[in-house]
Order: C-alpha cells, then sequence, then structure tokens
C-alpha cells in the first residue's frame, strides 16, 4: 500500500513539475497517455482557477489544459455556444480577407498586358475595367470556399458590386455587418 501511496504522489509531484517547470520523464518512464493527461490537468486546476494568479502562468495552465483533455475542452465550447470555435472562424474570415484586400494591384497588372486583358474582356464580355476588376475579385474569391461561405453566412449575399465592402468589414472585423 505505501509503494503504490508514494507512487501516485510522486505523480502529483511530476505532474507540478510538468506545469509549472515544463519537465518530461524520459519516454520510457512515461505513464500511459490517459493517467497521465489526468494527472496533469489535475495538477493545473490550482493554476487554471486562481483568481489572483498571473496571466502567464494561467496561460500555461490553459495550454496544459487543452493539450491533455480537448474533449473536455470542447464540450465546454459546445455548451457555452461555441465561443472558442467562432473566433477560430472569426480570425481565419479575418485573415482571408486582408490577404485578398492586399491583391488589388495583380488585376491592374493583368489588365495592363494587352493580350492578358483581351482574353479577360472576352471571359467576363465587357470591356468596362471596373467591371473586369470586380469580375477577378469575384473569382478571386471563389477559390477561397471558406471566406465566401463565411461571407454570406454572416453578412448575407455576396455579389461583385458589394464585395469589396464586405472584405473591408471582414478584414476590419467579421463580427459587426455595417
Amino acid at each position: 500500500m505505501a509503494k503504490f501511496l508514494s507512487g501516485i504522489v510522486l505523480g502529483a509531484l511530476l505532474a507540478l513539475g510538468y506545469v509549472h517547470y515544463d519537465w518530461e520523464l524520459p519516454e520510457a518512464l512515461q505513464l500511459p497517455a490517459r493517467l497521465q493527461g489526468n494527472l496533469i490537468s489535475s495538477a493545473t486546476e490550482s493554476e487554471l482557477y486562481d483568481l489572483d494568479g498571473d496571466a502567464a502562468t494561467r496561460q500555461r495552465a490553459l495550454e496544459v489544459y487543452f493539450a491533455n483533455r480537448a474533449e473536455d475542452a470542447a464540450k465546454l465550447d459546445a455548451q457555452a455556444g461555441h465561443p472558442f470555435l467562432d473566433a477560430l472562424m472569426r480570425t481565419r474570415a479575418q485573415r482571408e480577407a486582408r490577404q485578398l484586400l492586399m491583391n488589388p494591384s495583380g488585376a491592374e497588372m493583368a489588365l495592363s498586358k494587352p493580350a492578358l486583358r483581351a482574353a479577360l474582356e472576352r471571359k467576363y464580355a465587357t470591356t468596362d475595367v471596373e467591371v473586369l476588376k470586380r469580375a477577378m475579385f469575384m473569382e478571386a474569391l471563389q477559390e477561397r470556399t471558406f471566406l465566401k461561405a463565411w461571407l454570406e453566412k454572416t453578412d448575407g449575399v455576396v455579389t461583385a458590386d458589394n464585395l469589396a465592402e464586405k472584405l473591408a468589414r471582414a478584414a476590419r472585423d467579421p463580427t459587426l455587418p455595417d
């Protein structure tokens, strides 16, 4: 019985060392993954729920919690209405919108080449430069299926006429339709 209790105490101490100092045992001496995750997560609870603790320690405790209890974190996210998942999607949409907005010179460069401009005029059946640019912009959006779907879900139908303003809004703060 004493060996069992000393093993649990040693495991808890090692888990605390992992949380606070990022220590790890050699691979051959490590506990099975599930048991290890439970011990480590239990050790982090005091740091995770310490309201007076410093932000860096709580951040590390949260990282350890997510690494060892991913299922619990996903359940909590679902119970709260998916704020973490929404934040991930919002961040990706914002990044993709910024990337798309940063490439307006590509259309101008393509239209400055006579052969390419002629091909684009045939493709889009117009010679109006602004219409060509909007059509090329829409085509670039079609390649970004996540961004297009996200924009339509959060901000309504996306057309060539409203694409630039929707992207600008998404790049600024994708949660606030103007």
